[in-house]
């Protein structure tokens, strides 16, 4: 991040909670933060474009991270389309444009961390098998045309337990008999 391929966005955007923050305290990566110093993190991150990302699992949170598409190991692997999205992240969001009140701005295009959002004629298009649904095209978005839709089928697991398990049943299907 630092040298030929700088990264211009903030550094120190990682959040951890709970035992993991006083296991990166205790070994010298991180530092103790007030309530009011997260919340300036999480302001200060979403106002750079970054993606708010938190353990996969609906309780049982221990980090937030924010992250951007050039140096992220899961944003910036989707944004250079090396893993495809479902094999990577799992994605409970997908963006959708309202064209009656999209001015055609652009702004989503050019702060989309993933770069899968283009102008075609007057409108935004947005390549759906590659969007994190993340929602950092919707902030500054000045006609509010752009909102998150829930995936059908898709529901978090309950806790790192049941992630684990998923996981777990996911691979061994997939394993050659």
């Amino acid at each position: 991040m630092i040298g030929k391929k700088r990264c211009d966005h903030p550094l120190e955007v990682c959040i951890k909670y709970d035992e993991l923050a006083e296991y990166v305290i205790e070994k010298g990566i991180g530092k103790e933060i007030t309530k009011k110093q997260a919340l300036h993190i999480l302001k200060k991150s979403e106002e750079a474009g970054l993606v708010h990302l938190v353990d996969n699992a609906r309780e049982g949170i221990k980090h937030t991270c924010n992250c951007c598409g050039c140096c992220c190991w899961s944003v910036g692997t989707i944004r250079r389309k090396r893993i495809p999205r479902d094999v990577l992240m799992a994605t409970y969001f997908l963006r959708e444009t309202d064209l009656e009140k999209c001015t055609g701005c652009g702004q989503c295009v050019e702060i989309c961390p993933v770069h899968v959002i283009k102008m075609e004629g007057d409108f935004p298009v947005v390549d759906l098998e590659w969007c994190i649904g993340c929602g950092v095209c919707a902030g500054p978005c000045p006609s509010g045309a752009v909102k998150l839709v829930r995936k059908v089928d898709a529901i978090p697991p309950k806790d790192f337990k049941e992630l684990h398990q998923q996981i777990l049943k996911e691979r061994r299907s997939k394993e050659p008999a």
